[in-house]
């Protein structure tokens, strides 16, 4: 049904908008904009559904939810072991590339994108980014596919698709979906879509709790953490 509807909505813009009178023309959609992302699901989660005239390069891009990671160091204070905090790294917990070509030259600026989006606040080191994306791909959270767009017809090769199946491990929350013409170094991003991605089960509500109310959750962890080390000691002291 989704389907159906972008297929008309084009058919209407190709009708009142020829191609000989138009260039660089790039609009999409998505088929669904709340996704529910579980462990047992098979097929693709959503599908993009899009329309463009250019014969430049198309990258689709999907981002997860920001996210931020503390980095720290031991350093010892009056004979005593302690963390002391480094740095602190701030990025899209999902970073998806999708390309309608392989190329050395599309691969630079998703690449460049890629690693311009991971901020580092403290002293920047790029092997610190390189050894975080090299870990979120391992994972499949970070990912470049290329050669990923499908024609809906072979007569009408303006009309693409693109399957997006996200990894298990993908963090529920609002996700963005945007599209890029990329040619020698020039880029037109279009507007964003947003998909709220859900995930049954206790991680959900720890995921939602932990970021509408971070500060009760921090006191909580920290009783549930002082709550096990003293239980593991008396459990230690006993044997």
């Amino acid at each position: 049904m989704r389907f159906s509807f972008i297929k008309i909505i084009f058919s209407i813009f190709l009708f009142l908008c020829p191609l000989e009178g138009i260039s660089n023309v790039l609009i999409f959609d998505v088929s669904q904009k709340k996704v529910s992302v579980s462990s047992d699901f098979k097929d693709e989660h959503f599908t993009i559904y899009g329309f463009s005239d250019s014969p430049k390069n198309l990258v689709l891009k999907i981002t997860g939810p920001n996210q931020k990671v503390v980095l720290q160091k031991k350093k010892k204070v009056f004979g005593m072991w302690t963390w002391n905090k480094t740095g602190e790294f701030s990025y899209p917990s999902l970073f998806h590339y999708y390309t309608n070509i392989k190329s050395s030259e599309i691969d630079f600026h998703v690449k460049k994108d890629l690693v311009d989006n991971i901020k580092l606040i403290g002293k920047d080191d790029d092997n610190l980014k390189k050894e975080l994306i090299d870990k979120k791909m391992s994972i499949e959270l970070f990912s470049i596919k290329n050669e990923s767009f499908e024609l809906l017809s072979d007569g009408i090769p303006v009309f693409f698709k693109i399957p997006v199946k996200l990894p298990k491990n993908s963090p529920a929350g609002k996700y963005l979906v945007s599209m890029n013409l990329m040619d020698q170094g020039s880029k037109f991003e279009t507007k964003k879509i947003q998909v709220f991605i859900e995930k049954p089960g206790i991680s959900s509500f720890v995921f939602e709790f932990a970021h509408k109310f971070s500060f009760l959750y921090g006191i909580f962890s920290a009783i549930i953490a002082i709550a096990l080390g003293i239980t593991a000691g008396f459990i230690f002291k006993k044997n």
